[in-house]
Parts: structure tokens; C-alpha cells; sequence
């Protein structure tokens, strides 16, 4: 059985020591196993995972954006 499609996002605002603490987190859940997005958990796998990492500047907006993708 699939599961239906589903996407949540969260935003949220940081400082730079602010942003360090939320990723040392993340990365703490992906240790784990198991990050939290809003009220859902995510199982992260032990296997492959893509990784797509990018940058670009759009109307004087800087943005960094990070994808991991699986399939289980």
C-alpha cells in the first residue's frame, strides 16, 4: 500500500546562533533516525539517500536549499 501525498512546511526565523542550534538538532534527529516536522515524525533510513545542495540569488534574495530524497 502506497501512502497518499503529503507535504508540510515549516518557517521559521533565526539568527546565526539561533540557525546553529536548530541544525546541531536536526542533525541529532537524523542520528536518531527520526526527525519532527510540525506534528509529524519522519523515519530517516540507514540506506541511500539523494542529497541536492544549491544556492542562488533571485531579486537580491540569497537562499541555500538542501533535498534529501529516498524511496522506502
Amino acid at each position: 500500500m502506497t501512502e497518499p501525498d503529503k507535504e508540510i512546511e515549516k518557517k521559521y526565523s533565526y539568527n546565526k546562533q539561533e540557525l546553529i542550534g536548530f541544525l546541531d538538532e536536526f542533525k541529532t534527529q537524523i542520528e536518531a533516525g527520526k526527525i519532527e516536522i510540525g506534528q509529524e515524525h519522519v523515519e530517516i533510513p540507514d540506506g541511500n539517500m539523494d542529497v541536492e545542495f544549491g544556492f542562488k540569488i533571485e531579486k537580491g534574495q540569497k537562499e541555500i536549499e538542501i533535498e534529501i530524497k529516498w524511496q522506502k
